[in-house]
């Protein structure tokens, strides 16, 4: 089961919320048997669980200490977008009540307005880029060990399908699934054991 990246660092966060998207794969990496693919006539037993994946930024140790030096290198950046954000805002405002300007002053405001938008556009979406580009880089390899530790837990504890919490959460598809279902917890001990970093022992009692 293949996880795909996703950006969650504050600077992408002024943008707006995204949402972790995992594709199912069986596993080993094959692709999907096609219809009717069952032995002897037999449909395969299913056992469904659920992880949620968003989770692992905070709770696996080794994408923890990732995000954390991310979320410091970005911080000066997501500040200054911020502010222009802020300032936006005001200027907005101001030219919605319109209550003491003059015309020129409108009209002169109204310009500084409209630049200011198209330079926060243009400095959100090249930090954007660039946010992605650093993420990649720093934790691709160790979301490729996530998608193969869970291809391990699910053959050792005979799980055929695992879905996304949040995605099920934000599409409401589920109306029901018992806790037990949820193995995110599980998972993250699990990984976190046969993976150890500082901020895992560091977490501990």
């Amino acid at each position: 089961m293949k996880i795909k990246l996703l950006l969650t660092l504050t600077i992408l966060l002024v943008a707006g919320p995204n949402v972790f998207a995992q594709t199912g794969t069986p596993a080993g990496g094959q692709g999907a048997k096609p219809a009717g693919g069952a032995v002897g006539g037999q449909v395969p037993k299913m056992k469904v669980a659920i992880v949620d994946v968003l989770a692992f930024r905070e709770k696996v140790g080794e994408l923890k200490i990732k995000y954390d030096k991310l979320q410091t290198e970005f911080g000066p950046r997501a500040q200054q977008l911020e502010a222009m954000k802020t300032k936006l805002a005001a200027q907005e405002r101001t030219l919605a009540e319109n209550r003491t300007l003059t015309p020129q002053q409108a009209a002169k405001l109204t310009d500084e307005f409209e630049q200011g938008k198209k330079e926060y556009e243009r400095s959100l979406e090249d930090s954007q880029t660039i946010a992605r580009k650093r993420e990649q880089e720093e934790t691709e390899a160790i979301y490729d060990k996530l998608s193969k530790f869970l291809d391990q837990y699910c053959a050792k504890n005979g799980i055929t399908v695992v879905f996304d919490a949040r995605r099920l959460q934000d599409t409401g598809l589920v109306v029901f699934a018992a806790t037990a279902a949820n193995i995110t917890e599980d998972f993250i001990r699990e990984y976190n054991k046969a993976y150890p970093s500082p901020a895992t022992t560091s977490a501990k009692p």
